[in-house]
């Protein structure tokens, strides 16, 4: 079974943690874990809100086929992420639910989450010795596969998740405005 998380250490031959360095690691390592899982929650309460608009936009209230719509579209592997955010950016494009400069950002940052969600989901954390000075930290880094089938990395820095954090809530502000236009929230 392939390790989710890896060391790399400065000095090949000093492959050996002190104490403290382990508890930073562990430390480290379970919080990647809780954001992992977390952020993978927030795209599956993205997708369902994207699921509700597009079913809400596309069938009648009283339709009887809103279980086939489910069944065959909404839920069916074959239609992915990707073609969902596509589909719901030309239902709010079609009945001007959005002004083009909201709709424009919401379909960049769908799509960037889109790829961040692969990239978490796919990708391997690994911690990687530095040396600041005369003491040596554990930096984490998120290794994917980019979308040219090459290998890349991601800094997990305060930086990276506050953009992270940034896209969701301006994701989410949108997606809310066109929940309400359409009468599920007030």
């Amino acid at each position: 079974m392939a390790k989710h998380y890896q060391i790399k250490f400065l000095d090949k031959s000093k492959e050996t943690l002190n104490q403290e360095e382990l508890a930073d690691v562990i430390k480290q390592t379970n919080a990647l874990k809780h954001i992992r899982g977390n952020f993978l929650d927030y795209i599956i309460e993205i997708e369902l809100i994207i699921d509700t608009l597009i079913e809400n936009f596309m069938l009648h209230k009283k339709s009887n086929l809103r279980r086939v719509f489910r069944k065959n579209i909404l839920n069916n592997k074959g239609v992915t992420f990707k073609q969902k955010i596509e589909l719901l950016s030309e239902i709010i494009k079609e009945k001007k639910v959005l002004k083009e400069t909201d709709l424009k950002l919401l379909n960049k940052n769908l799509n960037s989450l889109r790829d961040d969600r692969n990239r978490w989901a796919h990708g391997l954390i690994y911690f990687k010795q530095e040396k600041h000075n005369k003491n040596i930290k554990f930096q984490s880094f998120l290794n994917y596969i980019n979308s040219e089938g090459k290998e890349s990395e991601i800094i997990l820095t305060d930086s990276y998740f506050d953009n992270l954090t940034l896209k969701f809530n301006d994701t989410q502000k949108l997606l809310v405005r066109v929940l309400v236009k359409r009468g599920f929230l007030s």
